[in-house]
């Protein structure tokens, strides 16, 4: 048996074990949808309606998504809670998850018809409407902080927090949240603040020039998101959570190699590196995932980007020969503990 077989079996095993102490278990299925482009300020408008339901978030928000995001937190949040008929909840989070939230009173019921949500981000204050009128705005020192480019993004999901979202009700699964249109506009700050349509997408097909489908979870979150939960119709995006078919548990995968090859460099800022694509058989968890963990035979890792669905890294090399590539190797050394001995090395391609 070579090296890259037993140290796969090693790995493999170690990834089962902590899978099953860390309880990584989800019994549904949901759907995560984000922009493949990010925006820095702006004004962004859903017309949506959620499925009244306990347990349920239906979401539309921004976030930075970065490998660094969690010390660097930047995000802002339009959520409804299905287990509540007049009620919504404002969220900008900021650094090491600071929130600043705030629950507001409707005056309907907003799983009976679409209405229209909207959030203006300015350098100066962050301002949520319903149905184009303004009803709540933040100013504060944490506005400042709220200035790294965000996707766009809008999920549905099962909380195990009781407490905030109540108990989750499967009796009425399958359900939904239903989403008629999003538009962005970019924020213009002559004078007054002004906000220039930029585009509108009234999903009567899945644009996957504009959107990515997101195969991950996360704590609190009792499901995985699945493409299959993403679907247009009629012109409505709809996003769905189930229970599996067969009723048994969704697990989330287990973590492997499969490939390792340079590819084209579209980064302007580590345009001067090498990028070098690790690409995993199965979606990872970010756990596995720190620039420390991946070294290569000749050159330095200088920066790794983490994809949105979890399915492979990008590696910046400064000092790797692509004249001698066949010679070199990919090593995968996680240092969580009890897991150092554990290596996984591939060629580079």
């Amino acid at each position: 048996m070579n090296v890259f077989m037993k140290t796969t079996l090693g790995l493999l095993l170690f990834i089962y074990c902590n899978l099953v102490l860390m309880a990584q278990e989800k019994p549904y299925l949901g759907a995560e949808i984000r922009s493949v482009e990010t925006f820095l300020y702006g004004k962004f408008e859903v017309r949506m309606k959620p499925t009244e339901a306990s347990g349920m978030i239906y979401s539309f928000f921004t976030f930075y998504d970065e490998p660094d995001f969690e010390s660097k937190w930047n995000e802002v949040d339009i959520e409804i809670l299905g287990r509540y008929s007049n009620e919504i909840q404002f969220n900008a989070i900021v650094g090491n998850h600071q929130m600043f939230e705030k629950r507001y009173v409707l005056p309907f019921n907003p799983h009976e018809e679409y209405h229209t949500y909207a959030f203006t981000w300015t350098p100066q204050y962050i301002a949520w409407s319903i149905d184009g009128v303004e009803v709540y705005r933040q100013t504060g020192e944490h506005i400042a902080k709220m200035n790294r480019a965000q996707k766009i993004m809008m999920n549905v999901w099962p909380s195990s927090s009781v407490a905030w979202a109540g108990k989750i009700d499967p009796s009425k699964f399958p359900l939904e949240g239903s989403y008629d249109y999003v538009s962005y506009y970019a924020y213009q700050p002559k004078g007054l603040d002004t906000f220039k349509l930029k585009w509108t997408d009234p999903f009567d097909q899945l644009d996957f020039g504009r959107w990515q489908l997101a195969t991950h979870t996360f704590d609190t979150n009792e499901c995985v998101f699945t493409p299959d939960n993403a679907v247009v119709k009629d012109g409505f995006l709809q996003l769905k959570i189930t229970k599996p078919e067969d009723e048994e548990v969704v697990v989330i995968p287990d973590v492997f190699i499969e490939s390792a090859k340079v590819v084209a460099n579209t980064s302007k800022k580590y345009a001067n590196y090498i990028p070098v694509k690790v690409q995993f058989y199965s979606p990872l968890n970010k756990m596995y995932v720190k620039s420390d963990f991946f070294k290569v035979t000749e050159g330095t890792v200088m920066h790794t980007y983490f994809d949105v669905d979890r399915t492979y890294v990008i590696l910046y090399v400064d000092g790797l020969d692509i004249r001698k590539i066949k010679k070199q190797y990919v090593l995968y050394i996680p240092t969580i503990t009890g897991a150092e001995k554990y290596t996984q090395e591939i060629s580079i391609k």
